[in-house]
């Protein structure tokens, strides 16, 4: 057989080939998606949008309610396609993961925010996560990392007075509940409304009293009932029971309601209210 023989050059020539293959394999290999394309596809994510930034409650802080509102910044679109306006969504959520109160979608304000108080009561005194993600018609954007709270840690009488001392005479707690509930004073489309408003109000005041040390309650009509929308009884130190008149108005449902508290004459009907929240 005849034997071949190179060249130094060609040698040469056949060694830069060689370590030339590799690279130029490895620069024709296809490559995987990055992870961030996808992380933004998974578990069921169908919106190329960041995940809202929570705002507040956050940092298991303790609400002042057991229907705290929840607040998100506005997530971003990582495509133009998907540009705003996007609604949102809210959780809320136990320690182990159970989903126990959901909103409908919610349209961010002109604050550059996006609010949802949670419907119904959660329970007092408990600790729950929450969270919101972006939605674009069907499609739907990351939820947000889960923030944390705890509710409100007793059954009494919500706002308390900024200086924590409840007022302890008759026109002190009407000024105290018409300043903590202004919406109930407005005018209403309906004598209904303007009832179920007055009660509202009747009870209050009765409970901010009792926390200020007046022994007050619902005042039957007559001294038999029905109960008194507007009037509350008053019992004296003495043992003496007077009828309180509470607001003036009411009967005018296109005018705003003013509390006050003046004594007026008719048969009281002392009723202690029957669920007082505590102080």
């Amino acid at each position: 057989m005849a034997r071949r023989f190179f060249s130094p050059a060609s040698a040469a020539l056949l060694s830069t080939l060689v370590a030339l293959s590799p690279a130029c394999s490895r620069a024709d290999a296809p490559t995987s998606p990055s992870g961030s394309d996808e992380a933004a596809l998974e578990a069921g994510v169908t919106l190329k949008a960041t995940a809202p930034a929570l705002i507040g409650p956050t940092g298991g802080v303790r609400t002042d309610s057991v229907s705290p509102e929840l607040v998100a910044g506005l997530a971003t679109p990582r495509f133009a396609l998907d540009a705003p306006p996007f609604e949102y969504r809210f959780e809320v959520l136990t320690p182990d993961g159970r989903v126990v109160a959901t909103s409908p979608k919610v349209a961010p304000g002109p604050d550059g925010q996006v609010r949802w108080k949670v419907t119904g009561r959660l329970e007092l005194d408990s600790p729950y996560q929450w969270r919101a993600r972006a939605e674009l018609g069907e499609r739907v954007g990351p939820w947000a990392s889960s923030a944390s709270f705890v509710t409100l840690d007793y059954r009494g009488l919500n706002p308390r007075p900024a200086n924590g001392v409840w007022p302890s005479n008759g026109p002190a707690v009407v000024a105290y509940v018409a300043n903590a509930f202004p919406q109930y004073l407005r005018p209403t489309a309906t004598l209904a409304e303007r009832i179920a408003n007055m009660e509202f109000l009747r009870d209050r005041i009765i409970e901010a009293g009792v926390c200020g040390g007046l022994d007050v309650a619902r005042n039957l009509k007559r001294g038999v009932g029905p109960h008194s929308h507007d009037a509350i009884a008053w019992r004296k130190p003495n043992g003496h029971v007077d009828v309180i008149d509470i607001a003036s108005g009411f009967d005018d449902i296109r005018a705003t309601l003013k509390l006050h508290w003046a004594v007026v004459a008719g048969p009281p009907g002392y009723d202690p209210l029957p669920d007082h929240p505590g102080c």
